[in-house]
């Protein structure tokens, strides 16, 4: 129909939720909690408008021109969709970059995670925008869409994963505030081994495993929390899907490392691997941070916590699924019918996830605090503020 393989849209079908969902997600987030973290001026409205009309503009080119090798024009199509992939994430850079160097509240070594993730969005933007330079082949030779592919989703989504979490964990589950230098030495290993695994060298998902076990250390994910009383529940669901995002991202790592996986490897390997990072890690920390800190952004009241349960059980179980049979590279009708059923499921996750989210939208507004009321606070090793 496309006159493309399915390979050419496997890569779209990447492309579109790596920058599309979780980029998309991550950069409109950044927009608004970053200016806050800092204390600075909001990003202005003309940078919001180029962040969102470059980034989705980009996909929508991408999208239409790459399995349609006839279409007139195509390839200054795909030149044209490229600089504005590269145009809306070097906007946003710049706007996350701007609020972290201002602002009047000291800074804090979180920023400087979340400022290598901001770096590196646009790179990986520019290298697909290169994928399509030339020849603009319908399908992208895997090594080098692989390298785009990891940039992204390690080097700018998850890391950005971390730098926030490393934010907002000790007001969200009450996790012990992440020291300084723990946790720069794991980003620092972590983005080691993103460069190492983009150039192809054997040592980088070693690195990249070291990195992850530093970071969820520094981070205190699976340790005891510094609350004084029981966590209410939906700071124990926002627990409970970090943990399983953290395990889903050991899982991800532990198959690149075991199988020495640089950028052209097998295809199930690699998409075991990627799925359990993306959909894994980096969605489910986007299902579980999104039920706490919407409704705050928004001053809504707070969504359905039967319906978070079930975006986070229903994501699991879809990714168990689908990585599973990847794993032990199981071939044949019944291993596709359960692969096909994973895909069902995450896909129910996502339409549960934006259930609660148009709830929310739609919901009343957050009661204003009363006087006497208590309020949250922040803990700076060992001091209350």
């Amino acid at each position: 129909m496309f006159g493309a393989n399915w390979l050419a849209l496997v890569q779209l079908h990447g492309l579109l939720q790596l920058f599309g969902f979780a980029g998309l997600f991550a950069m409109g987030v950044g927009l608004h909690a970053l200016p806050r973290f800092r204390g600075a001026a909001p990003a202005r409205a003309a940078v919001v408008a180029i962040v969102y009309v470059g980034t989705l503009g980009g996909l929508a080119v991408r999208s239409v021109a790459q399995p349609l090798p006839d279409l007139p024009a195509r390839s200054a199509l795909l030149l044209v969709g490229g600089v504005l992939l590269l145009a809306g994430t070097l906007a946003f850079s710049a706007a996350a970059l701007r609020s972290l160097a201002t602002g009047r509240n000291p800074h804090r070594a979180d920023e400087l995670v979340i400022g290598a993730g901001v770096c590196a969005l646009p790179i990986a933007a520019l290298l697909v925008a290169l994928e399509m330079v030339g020849s603009a082949p319908v399908l992208v030779d895997q090594r080098t869409d692989d390298r785009a592919v990891w940039v992204m989703l390690l080097g700018a989504l998850c890391t950005l994963v971390f730098g926030v979490w490393a934010r907002l964990a000790p007001g969200f589950v009450a996790s012990p505030p992440a020291r300084p230098w723990p946790l720069l030495a794991g980003a620092a290993l972590w983005l080691a081994g993103v460069l190492a695994l983009a150039v192809d060298l054997p040592i980088g998902p070693w690195l990249l495993l070291l990195g992850l076990a530093a970071l969820t250390a520094a981070l205190g994910v699976f340790g005891a929390g510094i609350a004084r009383q029981p966590l209410q529940g939906h700071a124990r669901l926002t627990r409970l899907g970090v943990r399983s995002a953290f395990l889903w991202a050991f899982i991800g790592i532990a198959i690149v490392a075991a199988g020495g996986l640089g950028v052209a490897s097998s295809y199930l390997q690699v998409s075991a691997a990627r799925h359990a990072l993306a959909l894994g890690f980096v969605t489910l920390m986007i299902y579980s941070v999104a039920a706490r800190a919407l409704p705050a952004f928004l001053s809504r009241g707070r969504w359905s916590l039967r319906l978070q349960a079930a975006t986070l059980a229903v994501a699991n179980l879809g990714l168990a699924l689908r990585v599973g049979p990847q794993i032990v590279q199981a071939t044949g009708a019944s291993s596709d019918a359960i692969v096909g059923l994973s895909g069902v499921l995450a896909y129910a996750s996502l339409a549960l996830f934006a259930l609660n989210v148009v709830r929310t939208l739609r919901g009343p507004s957050a009661p204003v605090a009363s006087s006497g009321t208590p309020v949250p606070i922040e803990v700076r090793f060992g001091r209350v503020r």
